[in-house]
């Protein structure tokens, strides 16, 4: 399975869990060492501790019937960086 469809089973699981349009920027690394890819996806409006773990679980179950390793973080995306910030 190549980088670009994992992301997007990430983003599919994701914006079912919080909508699309919270979705606010992904970033993907690798492949590593024994692993198939790095993503950290950024979601506006969530606490990462309390409303992330059914998804990050539903994931994590996904890939490892699929026998992949695919360290995922769904962070809280950062309010008022970039041009807001500037403004």
């Amino acid at each position: 399975m190549d980088k670009e469809e994992i992301v997007q089973i990430i983003l599919n699981e994701v914006s079912k869990e919080f909508g699309a349009e919270r979705i606010k920027d992904v970033e993907y690394f690798g492949p590593y060492e024994d692993e198939d890819l790095d993503v950290i996806v950024y979601v506006e409006g969530i606490d990462e501790r309390n409303d992330t773990v059914g998804v990050s679980m539903r994931l994590f179950d996904m890939f490892l019937e699929m026998d992949l390793d695919v360290p995922l973080r769904i962070a809280r995306a950062k309010e008022g960086t970039g041009e807001e910030a500037a403004a």
